[in-house]
C-alpha cells in the first residue's frame, strides 16, 4: 500500500532519513519503544513511531501511512495483543507485522511472559512454524537497546548501500557480515619495552570480577599512556569485550569530558540529552573497556565516571592520571620507572645491556645513531645516565635523541641539569611532554600555592626523607605535613615506600630541579640550614648499645642526606665536623663505607690547622683520622696520628675521650711492632668504658682478647671473648659475636681441637645475616675457616679463604686490621708448602673472584653447616 491510498492524501514521516518503523504495544513497553529510538537515533537513522507523528489522522490511517514510508521494520511483542480497530479482526500490532513483509524485519520477544494474551502467542507460533523471520528473546530495555542497535548495524552492512533505498533481496552484494566499529585505539610508531610483566598484571586487575576501574597513577614522563595502550591491545586480543581509547590531553573543563568522549566514539547526542545518558545507552549492557588517557586536569569528573559504572554493569574504566581519582571503586596502580639496578650492583655488560631502562636507551638511541652502546665505556655511561634520570622514560628517551650528537660518556658529562641538558624530544608528543621541564612543569602548575611551596622546601632531600625529617624542615607538625605529602603522593610528584617501618617519601630527580627553582634565596638557605641541623642530630643522638644497630640502619636510609648535611658544614660551620665525623666513624664501619669516612676525615685535617681546635675537637679529629687511615691500610698517616694522639693523651681530662684515644692507639701500635704496648692501651681503654658503662666497652673486649692471642695468652684471651660473644647476643650487634666466635675457633685450632673450632664458626654461621655482615669480620672468619681447613688436611679450602680475603678489601677498599696480620700471614707459611704452584694459583684465582655471599657459602658447604642445623 503506497501512501497515496490512504484517503487520497500523502501522510509523511517526521523524517526522510532511512525510516526504522517499530511497532509494539505503546503503554506497555514503553520504556523499551524509548531505548529503541534512541538506538536507531545513535546510528543516523530515523525512527518512525505512532507517538512522533500528527494526531488528526486516524490510528489505521497513521500506522499504514508510516509503515509504507519506513525501510526497516522492528516489533516488539511482550504479553499483549493490542487494540482491535472496528471492522477489524486482528490487532493493529498483528496488522502492522503481516503489512511489512516486504521489508527487513527485526523481532524481539520480552521474557518471561507467563501472561502472554493467547491470539499474540498464536501470532508468535506462527512466525516460529514458517521460519521466515528471525527474532530474540531480551529481559531488559537496556539488553534490547544494545540488541537493535547492533542487528541495526549488520542489517546496513549487508543490505544497505550509501542512501539508496532497500536493495531487493536477489541483489543483495554477497558480503561477510561485519561490525565496521570505530577503532580508536592508536596505533604505536615505537616498542614498548620493559613493562610485560606491569601489562600482565593490570590486565589481570582489569579481568577480576569486582574490579571496574584501574587507575594507572605516576608522575608525567613515566609511560602511562603507552602502556595503558598495550593493555588495550592484549584487552581487546583476548576478547571478548570491546576496548574504546579517549585521549583528554586537550580537554580543559571537566564539564566538557563526558562530550569529549561522546565525540570520540561517534555517540550522537540529541535534544535535551545528556552526554552521560547517551553513554549510558549506547555501552548499554555490553562488555566494555573505555581508557581514559591524561585525566589529571580534569580530575573533577570523578563522580560522573562513577556514575556510568554504576549505571553499566558490562563497563570497566582504564585511566591514567597523575593524581588519584579517590573513588571508591578505584584501584589505584602506580607505574613505577624502569629498572637501573642497584646502585652498588657491579654488573657485566650483558646483564647492564638487559636492564630494562638501558634497552630504552638503546632502542631509541638506535633510531638517531647506529652503533651506541658497543662498548663497555658506552654501556656503562648509559646505565649511569639512566641511573640519573631515576629511570624515567620520557627523560630516557629524550637523553637518547642526544645521542645524534653525544656518545653516551660525553653526554654523562653534561648531564649535571636533567631539566634542560636533554633537550627537545618528538613533535608527535604532546607539547606538555616535548621537554622534561615542560612535563613537570604542568604537574607542579595543578598545586595549590601552599602545596607547591611545601614541595620547594622538600627539594631540600636528597633521595628521600621521612615524615619526621620533612616536617623539621617544613616546620610544621606531622599532622599537616601528612596531609600535604598526602596531596603530593596522589599527584604523583611524590613516591612513597610504604613497606619500611617508618614511610620514606622522594621525588624523581626532575621534580626536585625544578622544585628547588622554586625556592627564593633566602628560603634556600634557610631550608638548607635546616636540613643540616636535622641529620647533623640524627648522626649525634645518644645511643645505647642495644639500638645501635637501629640507629645505622637509619643513617644508612639518609645516606645522600648525610653527604649534602657534611657538605653544608664544610662550606657553613667547620667547627661541627669533628664531633660529627668521630660520630659517623661507627657507621662506616659498620656498613662498610669506611673508605668513605676516610675521605671526610682527610678533607677536614686538609682545611682546618689542628692546632686551631679546642682539646675535644682536637682529639675527636685525631681519633677519627687514626681510625679510618688504620682501616683502609694507611699506615704511615695512622702512624703519624699515633705520635698526635699520644701528646693529647698526657693530661687528657675528658674521660670518653681518653678512653678512645687509647683504644684507637691500641688498634696502631700492633704497626709499629709494639704488641705489648697496644695490649696496655687496650686493657686501659677497657677499664675506662667498663667504669662508665659504655657501648665500647664490647669493642675495647675484643681488642684486649686478639691481642692477648698475638702474646700467647688464650686463656685471658678466651675469657675476653667469651664476654664480647655475650655482649653482642645482648645488644643484637651481629660484627661483634661474628668476630669473637672467629677467634674463639682459632684458639680451638691452636690446642687441637678441631671439632671445637668447626663448632665455633659453625656458631659464629648461625642466625648470620648475609646483608649486614662487614668486609673485616668476613675475613675474619674466613682466616679460621682457612685454619681449621688447613689443620684438617685441605690446604686447597684454606688458599681459596685467602684469595677472597685479598678480593673482598681490594674491592671495599680496606686493608686487614693490623692485630690479624700476623695470623694471616702465618697462614699463608702454612699453606704454601703444602700446595702445588698450580693448584694455588686455581684456587686463590677462584677465591679472589667471590663475592662476600659466595664466601659465605663457601664456609658453609665446607662445614656442614645446613647438616647440623637441629
Amino acid at each position: 500500500m503506497s501512501a497515496r491510498d490512504v484517503g487520497g492524501m500523502v501522510i509523511r514521516t517526521p523524517d526522510q532519513r532511512l525510516r526504522v518503523f517499530v511497532s509494539s504495544t505503546l503503554v506497555e513497553l514503553a520504556d523499551e519503544r524509548a531505548v529503541v529510538a534512541r538506538s536507531i537515533t545513535s546510528l543516523g537513522l530515523a525512527p518512525v513511531m505512532f507517538e512522533l507523528g500528527a494526531r488528526p489522522h486516524a490510528p489505521q490511517e497513521l500506522y499504514r501511512a508510516y509503515l509504507a514510508q519506513s525501510d526497516v521494520f522492528i516489533g516488539l511483542y511482550w504479553e499483549s495483543y493490542g487494540w482491535v480497530g472496528p471492522g477489524m479482526e486482528i490487532s493493529g500490532l498483528e496488522d502492522e507485522f503481516r503489512l511489512s513483509g516486504d521489508r527487513p524485519r527485526l523481532l524481539y520477544l520480552k521474557a518471561p511472559a507467563p501472561d502472554r494474551h493467547p491470539q499474540l502467542s498464536a501470532m508468535i507460533d506462527e512466525i516460529r512454524n514458517n521460519g521466515t523471520d528471525a527474532y530474540r528473546t531480551f529481559r531488559s530495555a537496556r539488553e534490547l537497546g544494545r540488541l537493535v542497535r547492533d542487528d541495526l548495524a549488520l542489517l546496513l552492512s549487508e543490505r544497505f548501500v550509501s542512501s539508496q533505498r532497500l536493495l531487493p533481496p536477489d541483489d543483495s552484494p554477497a558480503v561477510t557480515p561485519r561490525r565496521n566499529a570505530r577503532r580508536t585505539l592508536p596505533v604505536t610508531s615505537t616498542s614498548l619495552i620493559g613493562r610485560s610483566a606491569e601489562v600482565a598484571a593490570v590486565v589481570d586487575l582489569l579481568r577480576q570480577p569486582a574490579v571496574r576501574l584501574v587507575n594507572l597513577t605516576g608522575p608525567g614522563g613515566i609511560g602511562k599512556t603507552r602502556l595503558a595502550i598495550a593493555v588495550g591491545e592484549a584487552f581487546a586480543a583476548d576478547g571478548p569485550s570491546a576496548v574504546s581509547f579517549v585521549s583528554l590531553a586537550a580537554v580543559e573543563r571537566h564539564a566538557d569530558v563526558l562530550s569529549r568522549v561522546t565525540a570520540a566514539l561517534g555517540v550522537i547526542v540529541e535534544g535535551a540529552r545528556s552526554a552521560s545518558d547517551a553513554l549510558v545507552e549506547h555501552f548499554g549492557e555490553d562488555d566494555v573497556l573505555l581508557i581514559l588517557d591524561n585525566l589529571e586536569q580534569v580530575i573533577a569528573v570523578a563522580p560522573q565516571l562513577d556514575d556510568l559504572l554504576t549505571r553499566c554493569p558490562g563497563l570497566k574504566l582504564l585511566t591514567t592520571s597523575r593524581i588519584a581519582l579517590r573513588l571508591r571503586a578505584e584501584h589505584e596502580y602506580v607505574l613505577s620507572a624502569l629498572g637501573t639496578g642497584e646502585d652498588s650492583d657491579v654488573l657485566s655488560a650483558a646483564k647492564t645491556i638487559a636492564l630494562p631502562a638501558v634497552r630504552l636507551f638503546l632502542d631509541r638511541a638506535e633510531a638517531v645513531r647506529r652503533g651506541v652502546g658497543t662498548t663497555p665505556e658506552q654501556i656503562a655511561a648509559v646505565r649511569e645516565i639512566c641511573r640519573r634520570l631515576d629511570g624515567v622514560p620520557l627523560a630516557i628517551e629524550l637523553a637518547a635523541a642526544r645521542t645524534r650528537l653525544l656518545d653516551p660518556p660525553a653526554l654523562l658529562s653534561r648531564l649535571e641539569n636533567v631539566l634542560d641538558t636533554l633537550g627537545t624530544g618528538p613533535i608527535d608528543l604532546p607539547e606538555r611532554q616535548r621537554t622534561l621541564r615542560a612535563t613537570v612543569e604542568w604537574s607542579v602548575g595543578l598545586l595549590r600555592d601552599a602545596d607547591r611551596r611545601t614541595l620547594a622546601l622538600l627539594s631540600a632531600f636528597v633521595d628521600g626523607w621521612t615524615l619526621s625529617a620533612s616536617s623539621a624542615i617544613a616546620e610544621t607538625d606531622e599532622e599537616d605535613m601528612l596531609d600535604v605529602l598526602d596531596t603530593l603522593v596522589a599527584q604523583s610528584l611524590v613516591s612513597v615506600d610504604a613497606s619500611r617501618s617508618e614511610p620514606r617519601f622522594r621525588m624523581l630527580t626532575s621534580v626536585r630541579e625544578f622544585a628547588a627553582e622554586l625556592l627564593s634565596e633566602h628560603d634556600r638557605q634557610s631550608v638548607q640550614l635546616r636540613h643540616a641541623e636535622y641529620f647533623a642530630h640524627l648522626a649525634e643522638s645518644e645511643i645505647v648499645a642495644e639500638q645501635l644497630i637501629e640507629w645505622t640502619d637509619r643513617l644508612r636510609a639518609d645516606d645522600d642526606n648525610l653527604r649534602a648535611a657534611l657538605r653544608w658544614f664544610f662550606e657553613n660551620d667547620m667547627t661541627r665536623l669533628p664531633h660529627l665525623l668521630r660520630t659517623l666513624w661507627l657507621y662506616w664501619q659498620i656498613h662498610d663505607r669506611m673508605p668513605e669516612g676516610r675521605a671526610w676525615a682527610n678533607e677536614l685535617h686538609r682545611r682546618v690547622g689542628i692546632d686551631t681546635l679546642d682539646e675535644r675537637a682536637r682529639a675527636e679529629l685525631l681519633f677519627t683520622t687514626a681510625v679510618t687511615a688504620t682501616e683502609v691500610g694507611e699506615d704511615m698517616s695512622a702512624m703519624s696520628s699515633l705520635d698526635d694522639i699520644q701528646d693529647v693523651l698526657t693530661g687528657m681530662a675528658d674521660v670518653e675521650m681518653r678512653n678512645l684515644l687509647l683504644l684507637a692507639a691500641s688498634w696502631v701500635l700492633p704497626l709499629r711492632g709494639e704488641v705489648t704496648g697496644a695490649l696496655e692501651a687496650a686493657k686501659a681503654a677497657y677499664g675506662g668504658f667498663a667504669a662508665q658503662r659504655d657501648p665500647f666497652v664490647a669493642s675495647a673486649a675484643l681488642t684486649v682478647g686478639m691481642l692477648e692471642m698475638s702474646v700467647g695468652d688464650d686463656a685471658s684471651a678466651r675469657q675476653h671473648l667469651t664476654e664480647v660473644d655475650t655482649l653482642g647476643s645482648r645488644f643484637g650487634i651481629q660484627w661483634l659475636t661474628l668476630s669473637a666466635r672467629t677467634h674463639l675457633a682459632l684458639i680451638a685450632v691452636r690446642a687441637g681441637d678441631h671439632q671445637n673450632a668447626r663448632q665455633q664458626i659453625r656458631r659464629a654461621l648461625s642466625g648470620l645475616d648475609d646483608t649486614r655482615v662487614t668486609t673485616l669480620s668476613a675475613c675474619l672468619l674466613l682466616a679460621a675457616f682457612g685454619y681449621v681447613t688447613t689443620a684438617e688436611g685441605k690446604p686447597e679450602l684454606a688458599v681459596t679463604a685467602l684469595g677472597s680475603m685479598d678480593g673482598l678489601r681490594e674491592r671495599a677498599g680496606v686493608s686487614s686490621w693490623p692485630n690479624s696480620r700476623r695470623t694471616e700471614a702465618v697462614l699463608r707459611d702454612l699453606v704454601s708448602g703444602q700446595v702445588s704452584t698450580s693448584d694455588w694459583a686455581s684456587a686463590y684465582t677462584a677465591g679472589r673472584a667471590m663475592r662476600l655471599v659466595d664466601a659465605l657459602a663457601l664456609i658453609r658447604r665446607a662445614v656442614d653447616f645446613d647438616a647440623a642445623q637441629p
